[in-house]
């Protein structure tokens, strides 16, 4: 087969090229033909899909959930199996599909995996004073967790330490000072929230954080919409999630989506997938793009 490999080289501390070139090895071992190439950035990458994807056969993503994020909005509609060898900080899709670090698992993927279909929703944002559009895969968030990605995206310099996360949820819990946002989900006005997530997969943040039974491909995401939240109700959340009973707290409503609008009298940060995009108003649409998986056979 025809692999193309696309790297972060500033994941996992800078262990990327490594991870890719053993990869690469143990493909052309196996007597595959196997291209490497290094994203340094958002548009390296979705230039790189473009062309991988009229070359390729299999497509690995030696990084984190951001660069599958570039490489899925630069995806067509008949784009080749992806399969993704994680080095983030978070890896929630790796941690949602089962997929391993090791590069000789990576290879069993490429050569046998099981594809799994992900649906990948349209989102339109407002980044300053401009309309801008993007797939996602994994979530996104309007209200505290947008305001905690926002402050991320100031203070970040290089790559991202979970412990850096930990100490701002307090931070963040303490300075922020939500706005309203209207919500409108398939059409129903739901009312006004100062915090809701959107997921297309079962867990949040981390495994420990379950937000419960999530269909992949079945055309819908999970809409979770939150009166209230401060640092007792953010602990009582967490606690919640883990146990997977999040959506039995009093004021939190839980809703299978397709489309939701979001917006208030004042914007709200936003993040999707884990980064800070912009601000709502937010249009939110399933419209059946999909994104091929490789995952073990069961």
């Amino acid at each position: 087969m025809q692999v193309e490999i696309l790297v972060n080289p500033s994941s996992g501390r800078g262990m990327g090229p490594e991870r890719a070139s053993r990869i690469a090895e143990l493909l052309s071992a196996r007597g595959h033909n196997v291209g490497v190439q290094m994203g340094r950035n958002r548009n390296d990458a979705i230039d790189w899909t473009t062309h991988a994807c009229r070359v390729a056969e299999r497509l690995v993503i030696v990084g984190g959930d951001g660069s599958l994020n570039a490489v899925v909005n630069g995806l067509p509609q008949d784009a080749p199996p992806i399969a993704l060898s994680p080095l983030g900080t978070a890896n929630m899709l790796a941690h949602e599909l089962g997929i391993t670090k090791r590069p000789e698992d990576t290879v069993v993927l490429v050569e046998r995996g099981q594809r799994q279909a992900l649906d990948l929703p349209c989102v339109s944002y407002m980044d300053g004073r401009m309309r801008r559009q993007r797939r996602a895969f994994l979530c996104l968030g309007f209200g505290y967790d947008g305001e905690l990605m926002r402050m991320m995206h100031e203070q970040r310099s290089g790559p991202i330490h979970k412990a850096q996360y930990l100490k701002m949820f307090g931070d963040v819990l303490r300075k922020w000072q939500p706005q309203p946002q209207r919500i409108i989900a398939d059409g129903v006005d739901c009312g006004e929230y100062i915090y809701g997530l959107i997921s297309g997969v079962s867990i949040y943040g981390s495994p420990l954080i379950k937000l419960g039974k999530c269909g992949l491909d079945d055309g819908a995401w999970e809409l979770f919409l939150f009166k209230d939240i401060n640092l007792l109700r953010g602990g009582l959340m967490a606690m919640a999630a883990a146990g997977g009973q999040l959506e039995k707290l009093p004021d939190v409503r839980r809703l299978k989506v397709r489309q939701v609008r979001i917006e208030g009298e004042q914007s709200s940060p936003l993040q999707v997938d884990g980064d800070y995009v912009g601000t709502t108003p937010l249009e939110f649409q399933v419209d059946g793009l999909q994104v091929p998986m490789l995952v073990a056979r069961p």
